[in-house]
């Protein structure tokens, strides 16, 4: 993740404030390689992750003062890989002939994938894990011919004992 930069930030929960956001990227041109967003344990907020693609210190400045003048953004934060944890969901359909399902099956049991589907000729799986663990596991399943597959984007979360914000909606609330 040399040129990729995991921001975190916690925003408003209602309507328009990932179109604001997104917005923001593509008016100042910089590139967003994923970007997620769910409500929090707190409905009244959502927490949205961003992989930026930047090679600029400069430019990584710029996002933040500008994520911050956005006035429904409560607080952002550049996760460093070395202290935070990071997931991603992949679901993939994999062509499985008949004759190789139990093989097939066995493997994704070693890989820690859930197998949501059986058809005739295919099969749908899930896993999560770091990007660069699914990237591995594909490479692993290079004999059965991938149908379709889609990922999530990433998911952050800082590996601490502390909240990335404490709650305390008067401050925040327009």
């Amino acid at each position: 993740m040399s040129n990729k930069k995991i921001l975190s930030a916690l925003v408003r929960n209602h309507p328009g404030v990932l179109q604001r956001v997104s917005g923001l990227f593509y008016r100042r041109g910089y590139n967003i390689e994923t970007i997620s967003a769910c409500a929090t344990e707190n409905p009244k907020f959502t927490r949205m992750t961003i992989v930026v693609v930047t090679n600029d210190e400069l430019e990584m400045s710029q996002v933040i003062r500008q994520l911050s003048k956005i006035q429904d953004v409560r607080r952002i934060a550049i996760l460093d890989s070395g202290k935070a944890i990071y997931s991603e969901l992949m679901m993939v359909k994999f062509r499985v002939k008949p004759d190789l399902r139990t093989e097939f099956l066995n493997l994704t049991f070693r890989n820690h994938m859930n197998v949501v589907y059986i058809g005739d000729s295919s099969a749908i799986v899930t896993v999560s894990g770091s990007p660069d663990d699914l990237d591995e596991t594909i490479v692993k399943f290079a004999d059965y011919p991938i149908i379709e597959q889609t990922r999530t984007g990433m998911s952050a979360m800082e590996a601490s004992d502390r909240p990335f914000v404490e709650m305390d909606d008067a401050e925040f609330i327009n």
